[in-house]
């Protein structure tokens, strides 16, 4: 059970319930199908991420912010501000039909704040050979624990061992002791004369 990879452990990074990849190379997937911005770079959004995976939005942020901290340096994050569609006659390219003048000032369309991802184009190299490090640091630190655990029985077991081992030659000093004391060895009524 040792061997276990991380992936197979993690609730979230198991196979999917229909005995698909494990979720982080769902993930990796997902991002290298990402569009690319005029830098290069693939730009996932955690709403993108949710709608292509079934996740939550947080569960998305959370496994994105740690595809970034695996990843490095050349990805990051920024905060944009994302136009929501309004409610109603609003034609696609962006005029009010339902509005009868088009001089009237229009209310700017409301917006949300979004985190958008950016991972350069060997983020996919990175964050495995980080996935690699982690495992190896992970079973390295589980296998000084089992050590650690071991030792301490082994002394312990020996401090035992030892603890009985004195008490039996105390107790053949202590029958010896008795038996000199029988034959008559300490009180002098037994002297050979000469």
């Amino acid at each position: 059970m040792e061997e276990e990879s991380e992936s197979e452990s993690d609730p979230l990074g198991g196979p999917s319930a229909a005995g698909g990849p494990p979720l982080d190379d769902r993930i990796l997937t997902a991002v290298r199908l990402a569009g690319k911005d005029a830098d290069g770079l693939r730009r996932v959004t955690p709403a993108h991420l949710s709608s292509e995976l079934g996740l939550s939005v947080e569960d998305a942020t959370r496994e994105l912010c740690g595809l970034l901290a695996a990843v490095g340096s050349g990805a990051g994050f920024v905060f944009e501000r994302v136009e929501m569609p309004t409610v109603g006659g609003d034609a696609p390219d962006g005029t009010n039909e339902s509005a009868g003048n088009e001089s009237e000032g229009k209310a700017a369309p409301p917006a949300a704040t979004a985190m958008v991802f950016t991972f350069p184009d060997d983020f996919e190299r990175l964050a495995r050979r980080s996935r690699r490090s982690s495992d190896w640091k992970r079973r390295l630190s589980s296998s000084a624990a089992a050590l650690a655990r071991a030792l301490k029985v082994f002394t312990a077991f020996g401090l035992v061992i030892s603890l009985a081992v004195l008490i039996v030659a105390a107790i053949c000093v202590l029958v010896a002791a008795l038996v000199a004391m029988a034959r008559g060895g300490g009180d002098g009524h037994h002297r050979n004369g000469l």
